[in-house]
């Protein structure tokens, strides 16, 4: 019994401190999420050791991926969503395009192996939609041009994430694939597109469905609401799990199901605020991942590899916004808000660790180059505008410089 309530002490202090650290960064109105990294690294092996390993939050951390992906599932509204998928999915196809050939020229640079180049290439293309909608929701940028075609391009990448999931699912250390993995992907792509196709054909359909099971609603309203939610989650999950594909894809494809029924709002609503705290769990088990020891012994390595995700990032996503009709200045906003590398990354390079696609060391890079992403994204999106007005103010003097020089 001491043992147990030593353990429940031990985890109400981790979680107590890692509130006061996202209350901290509130008030310093920046993103709660980077400061439940910071406690998370505070609290973890490499500094103070209070948190030996992050197995007594890991379970929690992996239900949050199941929630944050149902949660993404209902609100996928394909009506709002129409309106910039065009330019949304032309620009999150040209992200992932690039990040391949981009991690595919290094791979044959330096002899990785294609696996390893697939899961690299994945994981830089993908930005974070938590950070960037706190940014957009700071800098009042929800509603306008950028906001709408930043969470546009957030959604099309939250769909490409369960491809993504299931292809390095198939990957096989030794032999490139498994064809069985492949098959299954075959099928589970079907599916999604399948699913979106009747989403957009039939939208009713799903909701005459959702209202015959009465029993069911009654229970929701009943104040049942958030169990209802977590079971069809967790249901989903599992059945995913044993058909042979990814957990997270089955909550994916509940909630999209969910957010296209006439209860959507209901469960979406009762779920948050558990999903907010899995969440702080899931980026508290990041800051516990990260090897600070290590990332002081390569740091020069781990800020140029930073710095140039980054840049290379922001300028991809400028050009191709440009090349697609965006004004200079929305263009400029829009591709350095998702320059970050996104919280699923973590989750492809957790899957590459465990297949063997990535050794442990490589592991370390990517967990701290994503976490220096996230925490570096508010001095980025600064750097940028700065570069702006400096680089706007000095081609208005270079044109006045010619306006004077052709006067007589």
């Amino acid at each position: 019994m001491d043992h147990h309530a030593d353990s429940l002490a031990h985890i109400a202090l981790i979680l107590a401190a890692t509130f006061i650290g996202g209350a901290v960064f509130r008030r310093l109105n920046q993103p709660v999420l980077v400061g439940y990294i910071i406690v998370g690294l505070i609290l973890g092996p490499s500094v103070l050791g209070y948190v030996d390993n992050s197995a007594e939050v890991g379970l929690l951390a992996e239900l949050g991926i199941l929630l944050l992906l149902f949660i993404v599932g209902v609100e996928l509204d394909l009506s709002s969503f129409k309106a910039v998928s065009r330019v949304s999915i032309i620009t999150c196809a040209c992200q992932i395009a690039l990040g391949l050939i981009f991690m595919g020229g290094l791979g044959y640079a330096f002899g990785w192996p294609l696996n390893l180049c697939i899961l690299l290439g994945f994981a830089v293309s993908l930005s974070s939609t938590a950070v960037t909608l706190k940014l957009l929701q700071d800098r009042n940028l929800l509603k306008s041009n950028v906001g709408k075609h930043a969470i546009g391009i957030l959604i099309a990448q939250d769909m490409a994430v369960i491809p993504m999931i299931l292809i390095i699912g198939a990957l096989n250390t030794s032999e490139g694939f498994n064809y069985v993995g492949l098959l299954r992907l075959g099928v589970a792509v079907f599916l999604l597109v399948g699913m979106m196709y009747l989403f957009q054909k039939k939208p009713r359909m799903f909701t005459k469905i959702w209202v015959k099971f009465e029993h069911l609603k009654r229970t929701a309203m009943k104040g049942q609401a958030t169990l209802t939610a977590i079971a069809i989650c967790f249901t989903a999950s599992a059945l995913a799990g044993i058909l042979g594909v990814s957990p997270a894809y089955g909550a994916f494809l509940a909630g999209t199901a969910v957010g296209n029924t006439a209860t959507r709002m209901e469960l979406k609503d009762s779920v948050e605020p558990l999903f907010d705290i899995t969440i702080m769990v899931f980026f508290l088990s990041i800051g516990l991942l990260i090897d600070f020891k290590f990332l002081v012994e390569n740091w020069v390595a781990a800020i140029s590899l930073l710095f140039l995700t980054m840049l290379l990032k922001t300028v991809f996503n400028v050009a191709i916004l440009r090349s697609l009709g965006m004004n200079k200045a929305d263009s400029y906003q829009t591709g350095s808000v998702l320059a970050q590398v996104g919280e699923f990354s973590f989750i492809l390079a957790s899957m590459g660790l465990i297949a063997g696609t990535i050794d442990g060391d490589g592991h370390k890079y990517v967990v701290a180059i994503i976490s220096l992403s996230l925490l570096a994204t508010p001095l980025w999106l600064y750097l940028v505008d700065h570069f702006v007005v400096v680089h706007d103010n000095v081609q208005a003097q270079i044109k006045s410089n010619r306006n004077r020089v052709k006067k007589p």
